[in-house]
Formats: structure tokens, sequence, C-alpha cells
């Protein structure tokens, strides 16, 4: 089973209100295909010497007299791919900082319950209990 479909199912069967906060893996991966195709990596060395380099991403080296003005079809594709990775990794980010947020409050509020049930061993045993759920 490829890793996406995995990934996929997992989150599906695991967190499935997570799934949208989770990284667009096939569109990372897609993107990745069209800087690097097959294709491309399988090509033998240039039958005229010179080197199979990938372009630099600050535009063409000066010795090759390109123009700095212009920007290659790979360096292109290979910015896309870093704006939807940086896009994705802000998502990823802000989504588990707003849960670790959630978390600390809930934390404080069990905490807090205990501190006033102090006398009650019901409600001790009740939010333990809920410190247990919460615990996971």
């Amino acid at each position: 089973m490829k890793f996406s479909k995995s990934l996929s199912i997992l989150i599906e069967e695991t967190l499935p209100d997570w799934r949208d906060h989770f990284l667009l893996y096939k569109d990372l991966k897609k993107q990745l295909k069209l800087i690097h195709p097959k294709d491309a990596q399988k090509q033998p060395p240039s039958s005229d010497g010179g080197s199979n380099k990938r372009a630099r991403l600050d535009g063409p080296d000066k010795a090759d007299g390109g123009d700095y003005g212009e920007e290659n079809e790979e360096t292109r594709r290979l910015n896309q791919f870093v704006k939807l990775l940086e896009d994705e990794m802000d998502k990823f980010n802000a989504f588990f900082v707003e849960k670790e947020e959630e978390y600390v409050i809930k934390w404080k509020e069990l905490q807090d319950r205990v501190a006033k049930a102090k006398d009650s061993n019901e409600e001790l045993m009740k939010v333990g209990r809920e410190i247990v759920d919460f615990h996971g």
C-alpha cells in the first residue's frame, strides 16, 4: 500500500476531525515529480561533455552568461513546491499550536477542579476519570 493511502487511512481511523489539518502529502509529491520527473533521472550524461547539474535557485551562473531576470521552468516549479510546503507547514503548525492551547486550558481547568473537590471523594473520582480520559 502506498504511503499516502496508509497515512489517509490512519488519520481517518484515529482522528477524522484532524484530516484537513495534516499535510497535503499527495499534492507535495506531485509538485516534486514536476521538478524531478523519473525520465530525467534515467537520462545518461550529456554527450557534449557538459554536466547535468540542476539549476541554481538564485538564477543562472554568471559564467553561462545567463540572464538573471529570466526564471527557468525548473526554478519556477521548485519555487511553487517551496511555497506549497511552507503553506502546509504553517497550516500544520497553526493547528498544533491551537491544540496545545486547548490542552493547556483543559489541564488548568482539571487542576482547579481537583483543588475544589479535595473534600469530596466522589468529585475527586469523577475528576480523576476525566484526567485519565484527557491523558489518553
